[in-house]
């Protein structure tokens, strides 16, 4: 499986510059894109993972077909105690305003690579044969560009459901839940996120993005969202302005970004200490971004 895996991501750098000629080419059904952003906070769908990271990625395209992988490398807060590193592999098909893809979330605890997606647990043995837990992930994206439809009408639809690897119920009391076989259950944590761009003056684009979760799950807690009346949990309103300079084939973004989780939120959480923006409800970032492609 090293092997692999090894050979998959030789695959992916090599044909990133061995079919530029071809992708340069206007009837090439090729496409790539290389590039990599600096972000002063890892902010993901209302949570805040990290401090100062570098996030590269490269995706190769086929007609409407695509690999991509993508990389957080990044100190785990502002304190810069430990790094961070994750890397994520995507599969997946883009067309006609359609997005279906799969994604392997990996976190380097310390585990193999695909160690333990058979059950919500993540457990597995080590190499000294102790039972151990990663949090590893594979999730399933499904999604819908309006704008590809109406060109008037840039409204995008995504979801995200959690389908492999860590992602267990827990009862009222913070406990694992099991069922007769002795496995984990599994919550299928979900993320469904509504996003709208709007175009200033001075080419700034304002994206607003609403984010939420159906049921209980990772981006709940493991909480129950039908407590006191509340039937979804709000986890996400995001604000980010961003503008694009292009320069000899070269794409350069600048963007600053407010998000907010209003799911559990108190006066004690939405702004913690420095270095403690983990569970913090208020976060803002500014990064920078560089890539080239066709």
């Amino acid at each position: 499986m090293k092997r692999i895996i090894i050979l998959a991501l030789m695959l992916i750098s090599i044909s990133a510059f061995s079919f530029k000629s071809y992708a340069e080419e206007k009837e090439s059904n090729f496409t790539y894109e290389v590039g990599a952003d600096v972000v002063s906070s890892y902010l993901w769908r209302g949570q805040n993972l990290g401090g100062l990271s570098i996030q590269p990625s490269v995706t190769l395209g086929w007609r409407g077909l695509y690999l991509g992988t993508w990389a957080n490398i990044g100190a785990d807060n502002w304190k810069f105690g430990n790094l961070q590193p994750e890397l994520d592999i995507t599969i997946g098909y883009d067309n006609y305003g359609v997005q279906l893809d799969l994604t392997h979330l990996y976190y380097f605890g310390g585990d193999n690579y695909f160690n333990g997606l058979g059950d919500a647990n993540n457990s597995y043995k080590d190499g000294e044969g102790n039972l151990t837990e990663s949090a590893t992930t594979m999730e399933l994206h499904a999604g819908i560009n309006v704008g590809e439809w109406v060109e008037k009408v840039p409204l995008t639809i995504d979801w995200y459901t959690t389908v492999l690897g860590y992602d267990p119920v827990f009862d009222e009391q913070g406990k694992m839940e099991f069922n007769e076989n002795g496995n984990a259950k599994r919550a299928y944590s979900t993320y469904i996120q509504v996003g709208y761009d709007i175009h200033l003056p001075l080419d700034i684009i304002l994206g607003v993005k609403v984010g939420f979760t159906p049921w209980k799950g990772m981006y709940s807690d493991y909480e129950a969202v039908w407590t006191n009346g509340q039937t979804v949990g709000i986890t996400n309103l995001q604000l980010r302005a961003e503008r694009e300079f292009e320069l000899k084939g070269i794409c350069l973004n600048v963007w600053g970004e407010a998000m907010f989780n209003c799911y559990g939120v108190n006066k004690d959480n939405i702004i913690k200490t420095f270095g403690e923006a983990s569970s913090q409800k208020l976060n803002a970032c500014l990064g920078v971004g560089i890539y080239f492609g066709n």
